[in-house]
């Protein structure tokens, strides 16, 4: 016998739209570590790193030191460094 529940919303099967940066970054570390190839997921994560913030392109650019196959498209690491430029001319120095 089932139980319908009224009232509650169903659950979705997949909670989040694309996997966290910090995660991403840290499960293909991860992958790379147990020698398997990283997940579609954290391909297609990665794939949106021009919309991350700072410390997470930060993050990559690390990453990439260690496993530089996080690079997966040529001009990356110039793509990161115009998007880092871009971000700090935003920062606005203050005085107290």
């Amino acid at each position: 016998m089932s139980k319908i529940l009224v009232g509650f919303p169903s659950i979705p099967k997949n909670l989040y739209d694309r996997m966290t940066p910090t995660r991403t970054i840290q499960a293909f570390i991860d992958a790379k570590k147990e020698n398997t190839a990283p997940s579609q997921e954290v391909w297609n994560s990665l794939k949106t790193y021009r919309q991350w913030s700072e410390p997470e392109l930060i993050g990559l650019r690390n990453a990439s030191g260690y496993y530089p196959d996080i690079y997966f498209e040529p001009g990356m690491d110039e793509t990161i460094s115009k998007l880092l430029a871009k971000i700090n001319e935003r920062v606005v120095p203050h005085k107290f």
